[in-house]
Order: C-alpha cells, then sequence, then structure tokens
C-alpha cells in the first residue's frame, strides 16, 4: 500500500527541478528532512511544513514521512514517486520566491554602520549563541578598530576565529581578492553535512552578494575570482554544504536570512528583525548562528573607508588562542 503525502509549499527551483521523467535517489534521510539528487546532480529536498523555507525545498503537511538514503525516486506528473511505496504530491503546492530589496527601498550606504550595531545589541540574545555566533562579540570589537584578546579554549571556535578574523579583516579594507583567499581556511571546517565554516561562508556570500548588487560601485566583487572559490569546496565537502555556499554566492539563501538582510539595508523599524532573527538561530544545532556570523562579517564591507584603518589596530596577536 502507498503512503500519500503532500506538499504544501515549494521554492521556484525545487518547481523547476522536479519536471516528469526526472528522477535520482534519496541522498540523506532525517527525522525532519530528506536531501535527494536528481541525476544530473541538482539537489533538492524536502522537509517539515514548519521548516524555513528555500528556493530548494518542498515542505510536507503534516506528518514527515521517513525516507532511506539510497532509495530511487521518479517524477510521474505532479508526484514524487519513492521506492518502494511512497508518494509526495506537490499537484497544489504554491510556490516560494525569493522578494528582492527594491533598489530605491535600500539605506545609504552610510547609514548601514549604525543600524548593524543597533541591531546586535537590542535584536540578538548572544549569551544564547551557539557555535561561531559566539564570536560575534570579537567580530563587533574589530568593526570598532579594537581586538577581542579572549582566548579560545574550543578548538573549533579557536581554529574558526583564525580564518575569521583574517576574512573580517579583508572585508574591513574591502580586499576581495584576500578576503577569498582568507576564506579558503573555512571550507569545511566542524561536524556534519554543513559544517559551521561553511555555514558561516554561505552567510557570508549571500551578504557580499547581496550588497553587489544593491550598491554595484561599492566593492569589486570579480564573478569570476568567486566561481573559482565555490568550485575549489566541491572537492572539499559534501554535496549538500557545497549547493548551499554556491546558491549563496548566487544571492539565494534560507527564508529568514532574506528577510533579516533586507531588515538591515531597508528602512524598516527595528521590531521587523525579530521574528526572522529568531527563525534563523533555531536553524540547525549552530547552522543560523553559523551564518548570521557569516552575514554580519559581510557587512563590515560598509563599515569604513578603506584608507582610514589603521591597521595595526586589529593585528592578530599570536596568545589570542588558549
Amino acid at each position: 500500500m502507498t503512503s500519500k503525502f503532500r506538499s504544501c509549499q515549494m521554492g521556484e527551483t525545487a518547481r523547476r527541478l522536479l519536471t516528469p521523467g526526472a528522477c535520482g535517489q534519496v541522498l540523506a534521510g532525517f527525522s525532519m528532512a530528506a536531501y535527494l539528487v536528481t541525476e544530473q546532480g541538482e539537489l533538492f529536498w524536502l522537509a517539515s511544513e514548519n521548516a524555513p523555507m528555500h528556493l530548494r525545498g518542498l515542505r510536507i503537511a503534516g506528518h514527515f514521512p521517513k525516507l532511506v538514503a539510497g532509495e530511487n525516486f521518479f517524477i510521474q506528473s505532479k508526484c514524487i514517486n519513492i521506492a518502494p511505496d511512497l508518494q509526495v504530491d506537490f499537484g497544489d503546492a504554491s510556490t516560494w520566491a525569493v522578494s528582492p530589496i527594491p533598489d530605491n527601498a535600500a539605506l545609504e550606504i552610510a547609514r548601514i554602520p549604525e543600524r548593524v550595531k543597533s541591531i546586535f545589541s537590542t535584536g540578538f540574545d548572544l549569551s544564547q549563541a551557539s557555535g561561531f555566533g559566539r564570536l560575534i562579540p570579537k567580530i563587533l570589537s574589530l568593526a570598532a578598530g579594537q581586538l577581542d584578546d579572549e582566548s579560545e579554549i574550543d578548538p573549533v571556535l579557536a581554529l574558526g576565529w583564525l580564518g575569521i578574523y583574517k576574512t573580517a579583516k579583508a572585508c574591513l579594507l574591502r580586499d576581495m581578492s584576500g578576503l577569498f583567499h582568507e576564506a579558503n581556511a573555512l571550507i569545511g571546517l566542524g561536524e556534519g553535512l554543513t559544517p559551521s565554516g561553511d555555514d558561516f561562508l554561505g552567510g557570508l556570500l549571500f551578504c557580499i552578494n547581496t550588497i553587489q548588487k544593491l550598491y554595484p560601485r561599492f566593492i569589486n566583487l570579480d564573478p569570476f575570482e568567486q566561481a573559482l572559490f565555490i568550485e575549489s569546496a566541491k572537492q572539499r565537502t559534501h554535496l549538500i554544504s557545497f549547493t548551499l555556499l554556491k546558491d549563496s554566492s548566487n544571492g539565494q539563501t534560507v527564508e529568514p536570512l532574506h528577510e533579516l538582510i533586507q531588515a538591515v539595508l531597508s528602512d524598516q523599524p527595528p521590531e521587523s528583525i525579530r521574528q526572522p532573527a529568531s527563525c534563523l538561530t533555531q536553524i540547525g544545532h549552530s547552522t543560523g548562528w553559523d551564518m548570521l556570523t557569516g552575514m554580519l562579517t559581510g557587512l563590515l564591507l560598509v563599515f569604513r573607508s578603506p584608507d582610514l584603518i589603521d591597521s595595526s589596530s586589529v593585528s592578530l596577536q599570536q596568545n589570542i588562542y588558549a
């Protein structure tokens, strides 16, 4: 007997991929999410109906099905048929798409630093931060031209801070080549299918590309250089993480991060950040916090003119690590 499930909402990319005749395999299955890959190597996923949306995601109404890695699937009409006897109907699913910030709604770039400082002082309970989110106070110190030299005991945080510090400094200097060079050390850093280093880089790349689109003459982002950076990650991390990184470099990420950066870069009331901030920081064990930390680091691009930065004031000391 076939178990039938229904998708209530799906992303634009998922809808494009799920054409009749498409087929592939389940890549990984969990209690509230399952990742599937087509024969062409394109990724999409099923998630619970309360999960944050993504262009590659399908929300499943009600009880979430149990999927096992290696099971085959094929698309027939508006259904995903998964061996041996499971079917997901997406015929009535609404389509979720990204709503970009209109150019005329973007803040003047000189106003963004104070807005960022205000948001991080009132919109987030940093005492609850996990993963790289615990490094946010250090990054804010860098934005002020200072260096928080408290030692990191956690070895992943200590190693992560080395790469994040160098990447953050490149952002302050608007050194895009240096940014990609330093960010290389963070690819694949951490555990799981989306390591903390990759989640951080996803937030960073999403932020950088959003700034590039809204303020096209402000930074010199070389698309070829970025593409080489993304390609270098392909052999160094999981397909799921690589796909999310690539999407981030194209300005595509989870819904709450889209909403959050819109609240930061447009003249929305401060309370508009509370819901997306809460949704973002609840993703995964630390995924949301890692992405938030990456976004904050990317925002350092707009903090000060590079020729006004005293690099010695943010020089890394060797004894900063435990």
